[in-house]
């Protein structure tokens, strides 16, 4: 499998990936912007927010026609509950990935990436119509990569 991230180090860090995820493009890349950079545990507890439409994700580059939110410092934003129930599926798993491994420590979310899946087709009544999917990767070790 290929991976994103570049400075991956097996001995410090754990990953988990997604692929052909039945989400949207957009709104993961939106989320996991927002999510970048925290700890894992503030991360969890992040998703879970958004999951109950009590937190809601700043929409920065996928914002066209978007409604104003509450909340200090965000214009436009959503609540991507698709894609944070995936999300934090996936979170959990590079977080039971880096208990296996005894990686030990302040986890953080180093990186995150989200692109463009394969293109299913799924019959419909009278005509077909193509599914889209994406593909997640997050990366979680200590700050600064090394311990």
């Amino acid at each position: 499998m290929n991976y994103t991230y570049q400075g991956f180090d097996k001995q410090t860090m754990a990953r988990a990936k997604g692929e052909n995820l039945k989400i949207s493009l957009k709104k993961s890349v939106e989320l996991l912007r927002a999510i970048k950079g925290k700890k894992v545990d503030v991360a969890i507890r992040y998703l879970e927010e958004v999951i109950a439409q009590k937190a809601v994700v700043p929409y920065v580059r996928y914002n066209k026609e978007m409604p104003h939110k509450r909340g200090k410092g965000i214009a436009a934003g959503g609540y991507p509950v698709n894609v944070a129930k995936e999300v934090l599926r996936l979170l959990q798993n590079a977080q039971k990935n880096a208990s296996e491994q005894e990686i030990s420590g302040t986890l953080y979310v180093l990186g995150t990436s989200a692109k463009k899946g394969q293109r299913r087709f799924h019959m419909g009544r009278n005509i077909g119509q193509m599914i889209k999917s994406t593909n997640v990767e997050l990366v979680i070790g200590p700050k600064g990569g090394k311990k």
